[in-house]
């Protein structure tokens, strides 16, 4: 997903204001939604309800789209996510038949969780990530609440880069802390004894290098840490250092959110 892409709000998508509204305000009732990133074109709308009208599907059913962000909701109040995954079904032959690219996730409350104001934004991100897999039906579960939350720092002089992660990993579930420079970060690690630490090795202050000489020193008296360097650095002399100064994995930018986050995922299993 590009960069643009995720410093997008939620708050500039109407149709996101109206999700978020509609399903927080209705939090105990059952209710199904599918939404998708596709172009309908003129009149795809009708079309669509066209071809999904018949006795089964309930006439109470909410259509939104915004043509400017290409984001198409369907709201199905009282519905399970079963029969939300059969409407999605009918959605998908429908752009098909068409020949409209898209990606389609579905979801239903409260089975897949309470709606939060955060799960909108979280659905948007989840299927821009796998906007390439057009043949999958993403379902989209909130985070169980009962599972501990891993805490993961990142330290990087850009903002930017510190702003990006913390919103994204958030959203999956993590608590975040973001440092600035190698000495607040070593501050920070002392602190909070993170389960993840992701750092940039050029940093003001106190560099890469140092910060990690510093937790391996901590890990070797028994801190279960993890160190993931995320680098424009791609000298293969610096990265082999790296390995051999005790981190996990190395990633250069620009770098892909979904596999960061698959490696993420490896590290703190």
């Amino acid at each position: 997903m590009s960069m643009q892409m995720l410093q997008e709000k939620t708050e500039a998508h109407p149709i996101f204001i109206r999700l978020n509204r509609v399903l927080v305000e209705s939090s105990e009732t059952v209710c199904g939604l599918i939404l998708a990133k596709c172009t309908l074109g003129n009149g795809g709308l009708e079309r669509l309800k066209e071809k999904l009208s018949s006795p089964e599907l309930d006439p109470g059913a909410q259509f939104w789209y915004e043509s400017n962000y290409g984001t198409l909701a369907i709201l199905l109040p009282d519905k399970k996510l079963s029969y939300t995954h059969y409407v999605s079904l009918a959605v998908k032959q429908f752009m098909q038949d068409e020949n409209i690219p898209g990606s389609l996730l579905i979801t239903s409350f409260p089975e897949c969780g309470i709606p939060k104001e955060t799960d909108v934004e979280a659905m948007h991100v989840m299927i821009a990530d796998e906007a390439d897999d057009e043949s999958a039906i993403l379902i989209y579960n909130q985070p169980d609440a009962d599972t501990k939350s891993s805490t993961i720092l990142i330290i990087d002089e850009d903002a930017t880069v510190g702003e990006l992660l913390n919103s994204r990993l958030r959203m999956k579930g993590y608590d975040v802390y973001i440092a600035d420079n190698g000495l607040d970060g070593l501050r920070l690690f002392n602190s909070l004894s993170p389960d993840l630490v992701i750092t940039e090795l050029s940093l003001p202050v106190y560099d890469g290098y140092e910060l990690i000489r510093s937790i391996r020193q901590k890990k070797e008296g028994s801190v279960d840490c993890s160190i993931m360097v995320l680098s424009d650095n791609r000298m293969e002399r610096d990265i082999s250092t790296c390995f051999d100064l005790g981190v996990s994995d190395y990633i250069t930018k620009p770098y892909s959110p979904v596999e960061l986050e698959a490696r993420i995922r490896r590290l703190l299993q």
